[in-house]
């Protein structure tokens, strides 16, 4: 009779080996289901699906990894620059836009709290701002007021945008006010009766962020119809 086999003996696997893109890809993906502030090594264990005890092979601290993420992050953020040959104001409306893509997907980028890694970049892009779109001194205050009003609206839309999963939320609103009453709310509707239809600055977000900048930073020189036309097309879609 034949002796019974054992079992073969089970050998304890290696640590699974990450490396330094699977760990920033981690935190981003942590940082969009869970927030900027639930970023920690355990949740990035978790995410890599790893111990957070094998982590510590690879990453020393977090903020560290924050900064390597943010900086990713950036890099699909354009940046005005006067050495650019597309208009500055083309220029600062494909930034904020890329803002918006961007705060729709992580909703606290654009208000991360003061002396954060986030903040500190908000910091850079204002800066870097102010350097393309600052003719002198005198303009450095207008602009920041200006951008820091500008990127408010946009962090309100994107908002907007994720509540009413409508990439061009101000329809809804368009589409709620002609359903109010006409004499309680008269002044929303003489527009419509004066014109026909609400223009472009109501109805297209490019053309409003277009619109304030003209308020805002008004020696910039403005950018022709179609291409305002043809940018507020990719936000649409």
């Amino acid at each position: 009779m034949n002796a019974s086999k054992k079992p073969p003996t089970k050998v304890a696997g290696r640590p699974k080996k990450v490396t330094h893109q699977q760990i920033v890809d981690a935190a981003l993906l942590t940082m969009e289901q869970e927030g900027f502030k639930s970023l920690s090594l355990r949740a990035l264990a978790r995410q890599l699906g790893i111990n957070h005890a094998t982590l510590y092979n690879y990453v020393d601290n977090i903020e560290a990894v924050e900064r390597d993420a943010l900086s990713a992050l950036m890099t699909r953020i354009p940046v005005p620059d006067k050495n650019n040959p597309q208009p500055l104001r083309q220029q600062l409306i494909e930034h904020l836009l890329a803002v918006r893509k961007t705060q729709i997907v992580y909703p606290k980028f654009c208000h991360a709290p003061a002396g954060t890694s986030a903040w500190k970049i908000h910091m850079r892009c204002l800066v870097r701002v102010q350097q393309a779109c600052c003719e002198n001194d005198e303009q450095l205050e207008d602009v920041a007021i200006a951008y820091n009003a500008l990127i408010g609206l946009i962090a309100t839309n994107a908002e907007r945008t994720r509540t009413t999963g409508r990439t061009v939320p101000i329809q809804a609103d368009i589409e709620a006010i002609a359903a109010l009453p006409r004499d309680e709310f008269e002044p929303l509707f003489r527009p419509l009766v004066q014109n026909g239809k609400y223009s472009l600055r109501i109805s297209s977000f490019v053309h409003r962020l277009d619109y304030l900048i003209s308020c805002l930073i008004p020696h910039l020189p403005p950018i022709d119809d179609e291409l305002l036309i043809s940018m507020q097309a990719l936000v649409s879609e």
